[in-house]
Order: C-alpha cells, then sequence, then structure tokens
C-alpha cells in the first residue's frame, strides 16, 4: 500500500515511516508546500494538509491516498495552550529551540505539579474512493522546569513522561512510539484499515 505523506518535517517522516512498518510504501512528496493552517481544531488543520497534497498527486497517480497529522502540546497552566498553534508558538520564525525556551518561559513561578500537559496528534487518511479515516492519539505528560535530552524533535524536550521518568527527547526511538501520541494514532489507523479488509 501506497501512501502520500503531508509534511516536510524530517522527524515525522522517520517516525512515520518506523510505526508503519513495511506494511505502507510512504512517499514524501520532494515539492510538497505547507497550506495555511487556519483552523481552530488539529481535524481541521490535518484535513486542509492532506486534500492540498491529495490535490496535487492525483492528476498523476488518481488512486493515491495522502495521510496527514496535526499535533500539538496543551499546557493546563496555559489554558490549553499552545494546542494547535503549538508550530507558531513565541512567534513564526522561531527555532524549535527558541519554542520550547518561550514555553519554559511562560510557565516560570507555575510549580511542577500544576505543569500538566498533554501531546495530541490527529491523523487525516484521505482516501480516492472512500470517505476519510480520522484518529486522534493523545498522552499525559508534564512540563519539566529545564529541557532533558537531545533526541525527538518539537516540545519532545519538555514533555516529562511519569510511567518512563523521562521526556520524550531522552525516550529511545522504540521507546517513544511505544508511548507516543503518533504512534497511537498510527495504530488505531491501522486497526481500522484491517477491520475493512
Amino acid at each position: 500500500m501506497r501512501i502520500y505523506l503531508a509534511t516536510g518535517n524530517a522527524g515525522k517522516l522517520r517516525e512515520f515511516q518506523a510505526l508503519l512498518g513495511n506494511a505502507v510504501e510512504l512517499v514524501m512528496p520532494e515539492a510538497y508546500a505547507a497550506p495555511e493552517e487556519n483552523q481552530d481544531t488539529y481535524e481541521g488543520n490535518a484535513a486542509i494538509k492532506a486534500r492540498a497534497l491529495a490535490a496535487q498527486v492525483r492528476a498523476r497517480d488518481p488512486e493515491a491516498m495522502v495521510l496527514s497529522d496535526d499535533s500539538g502540546i496543551s499546557v493546563d497552566a496555559l489554558g490549553g495552550a499552545p494546542g494547535v498553534h503549538s508550530a507558531d508558538f513565541g512567534g513564526e520564525a522561531l527555532s524549535w529551540s527558541e519554542r520550547r525556551e518561550a514555553l519554559l518561559r511562560a510557565l516560570e513561578g507555575v510549580p511542577e505539579e500544576l505543569r500538566t500537559a498533554r501531546f495530541v496528534d490527529v491523523l487525516y487518511l484521505d482516501r480516492p474512493r472512500a470517505a476519510p479515516l480520522v484518529v486522534r492519539g493523545e498522552v499525559e505528560g508534564i512540563v519539566p522546569l529545564r529541557e532533558h535530552g537531545e533526541g525527538g524533535f518539537s516540545f519532545d524536550a519538555v514533555f516529562y513522561y511519569p510511567p518512563l521518568g523521562r521526556t520524550f527527547a531522552e525516550l529511545t526511538e522504540e521507546e517513544k512510539n511505544r508511548v507516543s501520541h503518533r504512534g497511537i494514532a498510527v495504530r488505531r489507523l491501522l486497526a481500522m484499515l484491517g477491520s475493512e479488509s
């Protein structure tokens, strides 16, 4: 099964390849241009991305299935922010390191027990002759007082996962994929596809 992935994020591509395994041929188009994400839900933004790439690739591959995701971190002490605006948190031109610093600054003075957060990931599979499949994965954690770990990407170094006692950036790829929001969502999507066959 071939699926086109609507992302330009190499970290996401690597995670999806590991999670989907050999059952799926995952293609990330070189010329992918991310559309404006102007919805206020993960589902809405994921749909925009999938439909935009589907319009591009189906001209040459009418049977193309397109997978997109929208993800973010939601911090309770910030009223659920940054949420769907995670990729722009602190300003559009910031690096991920600067975004993590901005998040830690926003939580200065908040005690660790009140720094509860969750990672959310919504997958949207656009299919040429069937209704789209939409799944959601969430995982609970805590924003620590400072960054820990060198692995992962985005907010992984500031997302502490209590059951394993480390941030996502300190986990191996296999450990992270077993417990992450994206891993949960991918397993739900594969189960839905399996139930249809």
